[in-house]
Formats: structure tokens, sequence, C-alpha cells
């Protein structure tokens, strides 16, 4: 493998192996001078809130945790999981170690994080618990631990960030790893389809929803300039200039593909595009490399669920059999769902040379990807 880091960018070699061979891929990442940020951004509190299945959430903690979901930049139905979890939406909880109000602050962290109010008033509550998870998310997005940032995020909730540094992880001690399974159990019940939502689920004043479609062939524009070089043993062997996409990623990589099938819903179909590398995160970090795609739409509250819609993207992260067997993970798009459940996919570049960085389509079962990463949708 080789990287090259110079102002911000960097290339990935990803080995991916799939229905039983092994395909090399290409995947860029490129971040360079940001760009100024598209309504995409705006559009997170729309999809936030459309996404949250508040038939078991007490009406009047709906904005606070929208709110709350807003500033810590992690999934309004995480923090709605984390209350249950913590006071069982309780505003005069008090643990047996002293922990006080919904969001069970001790009150040495209360007078950090409460803004000098009562810590049994709820949505001062929740309001401390968003700034506070916020910053232990954005701590273990930095650290380069292993493991999912949001468990992270929680376990340094629940035994401190300085526990989860010493170990180097979730810690393991009869109580932490349990705490943040609860959640995410918790939060997929409330981020599940098909409840009531207390909050209409319309379109904001200057957040395009994603209103396009996807064409079905291969359109995408920039299949015949430059690409970076695999060698015959799919081995990285650099990229020509030109070969850097409009994207900020590379032309003819997956993401790049991705990225255009995501313009083209926002009925964006030439530049100033409204997705690129540099511009999607809320939090200002790049999309990043296949690996990172799930992570970064829950970083900006788009539906993540294991169900195939067309035009969604098919998530395949590190360790997956059918990704990145250097642990890039591989990302596609879902063109057709059949009767069965499965599901066409389309994508870019999978497989050696000479048949690397070209357009492909396979029939998938809808258990193949890790998950399947949706757009928000006008209601």
């Amino acid at each position: 493998m080789r990287g090259i880091f110079r102002a911000g960018v960097a290339g990935f070699i990803v080995l991916v192996l799939a229905a039983g061979f092994l395909a090399a891929v290409l995947v860029g990442a490129v971040s360079g001078a940001e760009k100024g940020r598209t309504d995409t951004v705006a559009c997170g509190a729309f999809v936030v809130d459309a996404g949250l299945n508040a038939s078991s959430i007490p009406a009047d903690f709906v904005q606070d945790i929208q709110d709350a979901a807003q500033v810590s930049g992690l999934p309004a139905s995480v923090i709605a999981g984390q209350i249950r979890a913590e006071s069982n939406w309780n505003p005069k909880a008090v643990s047996p170690a002293g922990a006080r109000g919904i969001a069970q602050f001790m009150p040495g962290t209360w007078a950090g994080y409460g803004a000098g109010k009562d810590p049994f008033d709820p949505h001062a509550g929740i309001a401390a618990q968003g700034k506070f998870m916020g910053e232990l998310f954005a701590k273990a997005k930095a650290s380069g631990l292993k493991g999912d940032p949001v468990d992270l995020a929680l376990a340094g909730y629940n035994a401190g960030w300085g526990a989860v540094l010493m170990v180097g992880g979730v810690p393991d001690n009869g109580e932490s790893s349990q705490y943040v399974t609860k959640i995410r159990g918790y939060a997929a019940g409330y981020a599940k389809a098909g409840g009531t939502t207390a909050v209409p689920a319309s379109t904001p004043t200057g957040c395009a929803a994603a209103t396009g479609s996807i064409t079905g062939n291969d359109d995408y524009p920039f299949k015949n300039l430059p690409h970076c070089l695999l060698n015959a043993d799919g081995s990285y062997a650099g990229c020509p200039p030109g070969s850097q996409s409009e994207f900020n990623a590379y032309n003819g990589e997956c993401v790049d593909f991705v990225m255009w099938r995501l313009n083209q819903q926002f009925g964006v179909t030439k530049a100033p595009w409204k997705i690129t590398n540099n511009n999607f995160r809320p939090d200002g970090a790049s999309l990043g490399n296949a690996k990172d795609y799930r992570g970064a739409w829950e970083n900006k509250g788009w539906p993540v669920d294991r169900t195939p819609q067309v035009g969604s993207v098919a998530w395949f992260g590190p360790g997956n059999p059918n990704a990145s067997s250097a642990g890039y993970g591989h990302v596609e798009i879902v063109k057709e769902v059949l009767p069965d459940g499965s599901y066409i996919a389309e994508g870019y570049n999978f497989g050696f040379p000479p048949n690397d960085h070209k357009y492909y389509t396979m029939k998938r079962p809808n258990t193949a990807p890790d998950a399947f990463l949706h757009l928000p949708r006008a209601a």
C-alpha cells in the first residue's frame, strides 16, 4: 500500500474480496482547503426529526432531543436511547451515587455543563447532555482508538473519558459495555420507521430534500478522464495528473461514483456540486473513504438501516467479506430492489486491471452489506 499525504491530500489502496475473488479498489480521499458548505448541512435537522420515532417519547422533550442531536452531532435516536438508559425519562431521578436529573449528571460535571440551571430541569438536562456528548464524540473521533466513536463517546459518558483512554476502548468493567449495548438497542427502537413522530416531517425552508432519481445506467461523467493506476496484481501504481475528481476524490473510484449518484438524486448534475468529499459532514471533517461513510451518515443524522431502497448507498464496512480486506470498505448504489428482497447493485472499480475503474452491476442478497445509507426525502 502506498499513501500520499500533502496539504491534506490522502490516497488509499483498497483490496476488495468479493464473490469468491480478490478485487483491487483504490479509494481516494482528498481534503484540501475547505469549500463553502451547501444546504445539505441544514438538511440534517430535517432528517433527524423525520427519522425519530417519537411515539414513546414525552412530547415535551422531542425538541430538546433534536437540539441536543444537532449540538452533539449524534443521531437523535441515540440521545433518546441514552436518556431512557439513564433515567427512564424521569426528570427527578437520583442515583445511589448521587447523579441527578433526566440525564443523570454528577454535581461536579453539572457545574461545567448545566449553565447554572437546576439539574432537575429536564430541558436544561438534555441540553447539557448534548453539549457533553458532543465533546466526548469529538474526542472519540480524534482519539485513534479502535471501536465506533459513538460507542466510545457513550462509554465516556458512563465511565469517564479517562477510563476509555486507559483501556483503549469501551471499558470491560461489568457496566460500560452493557450500557452501550442497551443504548444502541433503545436507539434502534426510537429510529424505527413507522412510528408516530411528534414533529412535522416537512422540509424546512432552504433545505432541499432529495427529489431526483438515478438513471440506472452508466452515465458517470468522468469515466474517460485519467484515473489512478493499478498494477496487474492490484497494487497501487500511482495517480497521474488530472486524476483528482471534481468531488475531491479520484476519478473512477467507488466513492466518486457514489457521490455522482447522490448529487444526481438532489437534482444536481454539474458543478457547483451539492455533495463533495469536503462539504458533507456537519463537523467539518472530510467524508473520507468507503469505510467512513456510515460514520459520516450518523454524524449528519441521515437514516441508516438494513433495508435496501433504490438510490440508497450499500455500505460494506471493515471486515465484511464483500469489501476491503485491507479494512477500507466499499460503497455502491442500489439500482433495483427485487421481489425476494435482494437487490441489483451498481458501482465502479470492482476488479483487477484491465477491469478496474469500470462500471459494474451485480445481484446481491440484502444481507451482504453491513448497512444501507439513505438520503432525506420530501414528506
